[in-house]
């Protein structure tokens, strides 16, 4: 199985190009796609209905949508064993997580009146692949220099002019994702770890405060020690942070969580 995950900014063109791959590829693969998004979302709904292939979205909510993306891609593998390529689009907000596996592909759709490449961390510097959109914006001389000023922070990357309106560039793309490698039976490695943050913010505080902050870091880390950070989604919640806040706001009893029971 060969698994790719495509990231970018939020217009960058994901979709758009995706949809052009999904059909250079769907009639020799069995694929699957995944679609990660915060609150809404139809894409899956579309290609589903347009290239008739399995699709799902997820909805990270109260989550961060790149750290509930990598909690969520052993499941999606287990579920998909007879696939034989997974596509996962991220909902593309976070500069710094982008979630990419060393053992699989991952390809930055970038748009190239986005500003400057070096503003930009892993989504870009850790990419295989850079997708980059919207060239027809902007002259063939400062489409030079843009491919220039992404090789200075990302050597090794393979670049790729693409439309998302033409489908210019498309199979280039899905050339890179036939001769990808097989992710195996091996446990999955980021190539980049993610930021985390514990203050009181990240446990739901809304007031802006230094003491009320405080405390209400002191109680999540005090829940915090009480679960065993599984992530199991057995008290109803995707994520044992997402029902620390929870307990925090009076929604639930710390109870709800079974291991606290036993």
């Amino acid at each position: 199985m060969k698994f790719i995950i495509f990231a970018g900014t939020p217009g960058s063109g994901k979709t758009s190009i995706i949809k052009y791959i999904v059909s250079e590829l769907k009639d020799d693969f069995k694929l699957f796609f995944a679609k990660f998004d915060c609150l809404r979302t139809s894409d899956d709904e579309i290609i589903s209905k347009k290239y008739n292939i399995p699709t799902v979205k997820k909805l990270a909510g109260e989550l961060c949508p790149d750290h509930y993306t990598a909690l969520e891609i052993p499941k999606l593998i287990k579920e998909n064993q007879d696939k034989d390529i997974i596509i996962l689009e991220t909902a593309g907000l976070c500069l710094r997580c982008s979630p990419y596996i060393k053992e699989g592909l991952g390809i930055n759709v970038l748009d190239i009146t986005s500003g400057n490449p070096s503003r930009y961390g892993p989504i870009l510097t850790d990419a295989d692949v850079v997708a980059v959109s919207k060239g027809d914006l902007i002259s063939q001389a400062e489409r030079e220099i843009f491919r220039a000023e992404i090789l200075k922070v990302n050597p090794k990357a393979k670049i790729v002019e693409t439309n998302g309106l033409t489908g210019e560039g498309s199979v280039d793309v899905a050339e890179y994702i036939k001769s990808s490698s097989e992710i195996g039976e091996k446990k999955l490695t980021l190539k980049h770890s993610m930021p985390s943050a514990l203050c009181g913010y990240c446990y739901g505080n809304k007031i802006i405060d230094e003491k009320e902050e405080q405390k209400r870091a002191s109680a999540g880390k005090e829940l915090k020690n009480l679960i065993p950070g599984l992530n199991c989604g057995k008290c109803g919640f995707k994520s044992c942070n997402e029902f620390i806040r929870a307990v925090l706001d009076g929604e639930v009893k710390k109870e709800q969580c079974p291991f606290i029971k036993k």
